[in-house]
């Protein structure tokens, strides 16, 4: 299992949940499955993440609306 972060936003708000899944697709299920509404999401391996501001990240995300 590798390390992901799940960024996700639902009605309320956005977040990140870290998970341990096989792939981006196993992480992001684990967070659908145990989240409401979820309306965005997406996975990135932490491993890709060592050199990265996550909250700047986030919010980066946030503004792209993609």
């Amino acid at each position: 299992m590798t390390a992901y972060s799940v960024f996700y936003c639902d009605s309320n708000r956005c977040s990140i949940q870290p998970v341990r899944a096989m792939d981006a697709e196993h992480a992001i299920a684990k967070v659908v499955k145990t989240q409401r509404d979820v309306r965005r999401v997406a996975a990135i391996a932490d491993e890709e993440l060592k050199e990265v501001n996550v909250t700047q990240l986030l919010k980066d995300w946030i503004r792209s609306g993609n």
